[in-house]
């Protein structure tokens, strides 16, 4: 067998939408879910009027976040593949 094997064949997302139920008039709340498609996501919330509202990558090797309580400077620190063979570059942003 030549090459590598990975077995994540689709990456999934995380989908939010803004939705009413069907038949209410009231404000929107926030729905989450977790597909590989928006179609797939939409199925989850059958029976209400949805508003996409963004598309966020599930699988994330390495994400932190911490604020610093005396600047109130937000730090976050961004990672990338941990199944690659090749170092793996970090990214400090300073928000």
């Amino acid at each position: 067998m030549a090459g590598t094997q990975h077995t994540q064949t689709h990456p999934k997302f995380t989908w939010l939408f803004l939705g009413t139920p069907n038949g209410h008039a009231c404000t929107p709340v926030v729905l989450r879910t977790v597909a590989e498609t928006e179609d797939t996501a939409r199925e989850a919330f059958c029976g209400w009027k949805l508003t996409f509202a963004a598309k966020i990558r599930t699988e994330s090797p390495l994400s932190v976040s911490f604020m610093d309580p005396e600047s109130q400077i937000l730090w976050s620190i961004l990672g990338s593949d941990p199944y690659s063979t090749d170092a793996v570059p970090m990214e400090v942003r300073n928000a």
